[in-house]
């Protein structure tokens, strides 16, 4: 592509472009996805990290956008301790700007932006060969240093009207707003044994913009007498982030006719046509004290029914495949996702920085 490109942070001029960029390139997989962001990518960017910054390339003799990335900070937990860390993602090249060293450009920005010694997490979908090669296996750009820490399976549950059979000695119910100093106190207490587990305050469940969508009403808690076991949030976000099925998979192409006569008759719904957005609920703010298992199937099935009475069709629950809780997500039928959670540096050995304790995505956050 001749003429030169103008690598810079987004504004809201280039709000429409990035939306129409983001919503046209679809990720493949089982199910082929488009992520649209209606009405306003921006409302979605909040969730993600503060600051979160947006970085556009346009091609300067059409001014056409040709690529776009994320750089957020957050709060999160590393070996242990709150710590500054990073998020590098929503990496789109357009068709036609392929080959111009876009990524490469857009790092160096990248790079400037961070504070020195910050280890970013990144998450590349198995099904998506270009996007590891361009970022890990070829030539990382910028410098950038990057190590693999996991494999993260991402289950999406099917809902359907049953009421979950309660768990023997725990009582699972919805928080409220009063009780959100005791919300945020667990999950820092107990995430801190999952390396990048958000670091969250009350004010990440009150202001409006880190948690977009979030009631206190949607996060469960499990209790044994006064004592809570486990929390797991079900955020609907589809307000301002939608993901479009663009197709199926040829397995899910030939089972998809079986597989909807059989939801019909479970009382959940068929897969989504082609075209149409999936509604989705995620798993949020996971986190139970000495990883019982039982209760985190009883938080599960909270979650899932109460996504089910807001009218979604699937719950998605992502773990890291080292998780001792994702054996028993898997226990539930379940359409699965395979991704690669990766820790990354410009100016730190990011194998060095961490120790083995068992990373942790927010899967809404991506």
């Amino acid at each position: 592509m001749s003429g030169g490109f103008d690598i810079r942070l987004g504004t809201a001029a280039d709000e429409p472009d990035i939306r129409r960029l983001v919503g046209s390139t679809p990720m493949p997989g089982a199910v082929t996805v488009r992520f649209a962001r209606e009405p306003d990518y921006f409302l979605g960017t909040t969730i993600m990290g503060d600051p979160c910054d947006v970085i556009v390339g346009r091609h300067l003799p059409s001014g056409a956008l040709a690529g776009m990335a994320c750089r957020a900070e957050r709060s999160s937990f590393v070996n242990g301790v709150e710590t500054r860390t990073g998020y590098l993602g929503q990496i789109r090249i357009a068709e036609g700007y392929r080959g111009n060293w876009l990524i490469q450009r857009g790092a160096r920005l990248a790079r400037e932006l961070s504070p020195p010694g910050l280890v970013y997490l990144g998450v590349i979908a198995r099904e998506n060969p270009r996007a590891r090669r361009a970022l890990i296996e070829r030539r990382p750009p910028g410098g950038l240093r990057a190590v693999r820490l996991s494999g993260l399976t991402t289950c999406a549950i099917p809902l359907r009207g049953h009421v979950p059979r309660p768990v023997a000695g725990i009582r699972v119910g919805c928080a409220s707003d009063a009780m959100l100093p005791q919300v945020v106190a667990f999950l820092r207490g107990h995430g801190l044994s999952r390396q990048f587990f958000p670091a969250y305050s009350l004010e990440d469940f009150t202001g409006g913009a880190r948690m977009r969508g979030l009631a206190a009403h949607d996060v469960m808690i499990a209790h044994r007498g006064n004592a809570i076991l486990g929390i797991m949030a079900a955020w609907d976000q589809m307000t301002y982030k939608q993901d479009i099925v663009e197709g199926y998979g040829r397995s899910l192409t030939r089972l998809r006719p079986a597989y909807d006569a059989a939801a019909r008759l479970l009382g959940a719904r068929p897969l989504t046509p082609p075209g149409e957005a999936m509604s989705l609920s995620f798993a949020a703010c996971t986190s139970v004290a000495d990883d019982d298992p039982q209760v985190m199937r009883a938080l599960v099935g909270a979650c899932a029914r109460r996504a089910f009475e807001r009218g979604h069709a699937y719950l998605m629950v992502g773990l890291a495949d080292g998780d001792p809780l994702l054996p028993v997500v898997r226990r539930w039928p379940h359409v699965t996702y395979h991704s690669d959670i990766f820790a990354l540096s410009w100016d730190t050995d990011p194998a060095a920085a961490l120790d083995r304790r068992v990373p942790y995505v927010e899967i809404a956050t991506l």
